[in-house]
C-alpha cells in the first residue's frame, strides 16, 4: 500500500511540460563514417600469407575466417611514425572488406611496421603522421599442382622430373594465437648489450628487425623466430634472435593473460652500429606517470606569489636497471627562476618508463629529458 501511495504522489507531482524537465547532460559522443574511398596512402606494406614472400620471412597476422575462404584485404592506417620510420601509434582509417577482421589484424601489425619517413623541408627524416596502405594477400593454390601429381605419380615412370619441381605458392600454416599489445618488460637488453649484438657483417649500416616469440607464464620467450630484418643477409637477424633471449614479461602481467591459444609478440629492435649508438632516451613508454595528486602539492610557491598559475619545467635523469629514474638534476624552465624545474625533479623521481623504448631501443642506463608543465589550478591540468 505504502509503494502505491509513493507512486501515486510522484505521478501527480511530475511536470507535464517538457520546459520544466531538469536539463539531462549526455556526454558527446562522435562517430565518423569509414570514406568511400582509402586516404593516398605514403607507404603501401604487403602482407603475403605463402612460403614466395621475400626473404622467406614467415610471420603474419591474419584474421582466421579471411584466410580461410581465401579472400584479400585491404587496410590503411594512419600512424605516427617517428623519424626512425617506426610506427609508434595507429588508428584504422580504412579497411575493405569491412567485418572481416582486417582492421584489427593491422593494428596487430604496428609493432612490425617500418617504412621510409616524410622529410622535412631540409631534407631530414621527420616525426609526422603518415597513411600506411597494407594489402593482405590470402592463399593461393599452388599454380602447378597438376605437374605435381603427374611428378609424384608411381605410374608416370621415370621421365617425371619430379626432383626438378619447384612448388610455389606453399600457404604458411595457420595457427590460433593471442597477440599481446604493449607488454610490460622487467628485462630487456641494455645499450651494451645492443652495442655487442651488432653482427659483423652489418657493415656501419644501421639494421632492423622483428623477433617474434610465444610468451611463457612466467613472461620469459621462446620458440623465437625473426619476422622481419632489414637489411637481409647482414646478419641482423641473427643479432635480434640473441637479444630477443635477454627479454622477460612482467610475471604479474602475464597473471591476467587468457589460458588457451598461444600468447605471442613482436619485438622490434633497432640495430645502429657502435659509433652511432646514442644513450638518450626520446620516445619512453611510461608505465608509471606524473602522480596526479602530488602534482598540485608541488606547485613553487614562489611562483604562486608572483601570481603566475602555470609553468614548465625539465629535469634530466639516468633511467636505472627497473625503469625507475635516479640522479635527477634540474634543466631549463619557462618561466625560468621560480622553482618549475626543481618541482620537476621531484616529480620525475616517482615515474617509471618501460625498459624497451618505443623507437625500438634499450632505456636502461640512458639519459632522459623529462618535461613536465605544473598549473595551480588543478582544473586546468
Amino acid at each position: 500500500m505504502l509503494l502505491e501511495i509513493l507512486t501515486v504522489a510522484a505521478t501527480a507531482t511530475a511536470p507535464t511540460d517538457p520546459s520544466q524537465l531538469p536539463p539531462k547532460t549526455v556526454s558527446p559522443l562522435i562517430v565518423t563514417a569509414q570514406p568511400k574511398a582509402a586516404p593516398p596512402a605514403d607507404a603501401t606494406v604487403a602482407i603475403d600469407s605463402d612460403d614466395d614472400a621475400p626473404g622467406a620471412q614467415h610471420v603474419s597476422v591474419w584474421p582466421a575466417g579471411a584466410w580461410a575462404a581465401k579472400i584479400d584485404g585491404h587496410v590503411t592506417l594512419t600512424c605516427f611514425v617517428d623519424a626512425h620510420g617506426l610506427a609508434e601509434r595507429c588508428r584504422v582509417a580504412y579497411e575493405t572488406p569491412q567485418g572481416r577482421g582486417f582492421g584489427a589484424a593491422a593494428l596487430e601489425l604496428q609493432p612490425t611496421l617500418k617504412v621510409t619517413p616524410l622529410k622535412g623541408a631540409d631534407g631530414q627524416p621527420l616525426a609526422a603522421n603518415m597513411n600506411i596502405a597494407l594489402t593482405f594477400k590470402a592463399p593461393k593454390p599452388q599454380d602447378n599442382v597438376q605437374q605435381l601429381i603427374q611428378a609424384t605419380n608411381p605410374r608416370a615412370g621415370r621421365d617425371a622430373a619430379w626432383q626438378d619441381l619447384d612448388v610455389r605458392q606453399n600457404p604458411i600454416s595457420l595457427r590460433a594465437v593471442v597477440m599481446m599489445n604493449h607488454p610490460v618488460w622487467v628485462k630487456a637488453p641494455d645499450f651494451d648489450e645492443l652495442t655487442k649484438a651488432y653482427p659483423a657483417r652489418g657493415g656501419g649500416a644501421e639494421g632492423y628487425a622483428v623477433a617474434h616469440c610465444e610468451v611463457l607464464r612466467t613472461g620469459d620467450l621462446t620458440r623465437c623466430v625473426v619476422s622481419k630484418e632489414e637489411p637481409t643477409g647482414r646478419g641482423f637477424a641473427t643479432a635480434a634472435l640473441t637479444l630477443a633471449a635477454q627479454f622477460r614479461i612482467s610475471p604479474e602481467v602475464m597473471k591476467y593473460a587468457p589460458h588457451g591459444a598461444p600468447i605471442e609478440v613482436d619485438i622490434p629492435i633497432r640495430l645502429p652500429p657502435p659509433g652511432a649508438v646514442d644513450r638518450t632516451v626520446t620516445a619512453p613508454a611510461w608505465v608509471a606517470g606524473v602522480d596526479p595528486e602530488a602534482a598540485p602539492k608541488l606547485f613553487p610557491p614562489e611562483a604562486a606569489a608572483k601570481g603566475v598559475t602555470s609553468g614548465r619545467g625539465t629535469a634530466k635523469c639516468l633511467v636505472t636497471p627497473d625503469g625507475t629514474l635516479a640522479d635527477c638534476a634540474p634543466e631549463s624552465a619557462d618561466p625560468g627562476g621560480l622553482g618549475f624545474s626543481e618541482a620537476a625533479v621531484k616529480l620525475a623521481s616517482t615515474m617509471r618508463m618501460n625498459l624497451w623504448s618505443s623507437d625500438a631501443e634499450p632505456v636502461e642506463g640512458g639519459v632522459v629529458h623529462v618535461a613536465i608543465r605544473l598549473n595551480l589550478d588543478p582544473a586546468t591540468n
